[in-house]
């Protein structure tokens, strides 16, 4: 049984009253347990409609999202915000942390907002900052900290929860080349831990570390490859996609993925 499962979900924007339009048309996605999947395509393609719509930002106009067993696109408000709290983790392009507060205190906030016992949240803070290599600035105001270790410490309030899945919304679009190598090496090594990351990137690099990568087009399922044991092939893979994303799906047979 799939972890996630998106069944034939559409959304469009727009009224009767106003230009409609859909950004995303009858969409199948399964996702197992512990899988490491990228999501591309073109500016207007769709896929962070699709990302809002899997991790609930966003609501279908046709369609269901089951997570764990549970239609979340069904839940009233209130079990779908403490769903949302309890099994899934969200890392965002501009890092979405409390400026006010440690570094400390915004990984913390997870559990802080579930209740969960002191003794317990500093069991698994020392876990996650050990594993993610934070202990040198947990103590940090957000304004002293780089941007890569700013999306580590957003990587670690993802998980220090231990969700079902982590939604990564193009973590590393406000990253240099050296900061982003790091927070992807980070999430790598989260699926290694057997955590079920879904990413939306438009960089090749960071997709390449990903083991499987959806492609969209129009709203509308394109393809998909399979990363195997060489991430340089991968890479290649990836950018050859992307480039019939714009001209002939004909030509497709021409690529020759591993």
């Amino acid at each position: 049984m799939p972890l996630l499962k998106a069944d034939n979900l559409s959304k469009i924007y727009g009224s009767k009253r106003t230009a409609s339009h859909q950004a995303l048309s009858h969409f199948h996605l399964n996702v197992e347990p512990g899988e490491f999947i990228g999501i591309m395509g073109p500016s207007g393609s769709g896929k962070t409609t699709l990302l809002n719509l899997l991790s609930t930002i966003d609501k279908p106009t046709s369609g269901k999202v089951i997570i764990n067993g549970t239609s979340i696109t069904s839940l009233s408000k209130n079990k779908l915000a403490a769903f949302r709290l309890r099994e899934m983790g969200f890392v965002f392009q501009d890092f979405n942390l409390l400026p006010t507060l440690t570094v400390k205190e915004n990984i913390l906030l997870p559990l802080t907002l579930e209740k969960c016992k002191i003794s317990e949240m500093k069991k698994r803070l020392e876990h996650v900052a050990k594993i993610l290599s934070l202990d040198s600035f947990l103590h940090k105001r957000i304004h002293e900290i780089s941007g890569g270790q700013m999306q580590r410490a957003a990587i670690a309030r993802a998980v220090i929860h231990e969700p079902a899945v982590i939604f990564a919304d193009e973590p590393t679009g406000n990253l240099d080349s050296a900061s982003s190598l790091q927070v992807m090496q980070t999430l790598q090594m989260l699926h290694e831990k057997k955590h079920t990351i879904l990413m939306v990137t438009h960089d090749p690099f960071a997709a390449s570390f990903c083991r499987r990568i959806i492609f969209i087009k129009d709203g509308k399922f394109f393809n998909e490859i399979m990363r195997g044991s060489n991430r340089q092939s991968f890479f290649q893979d990836i950018l050859n996609v992307q480039s019939l994303l714009g001209g002939n799906t004909d030509d497709f047979h021409t690529i020759r993925f591993q």
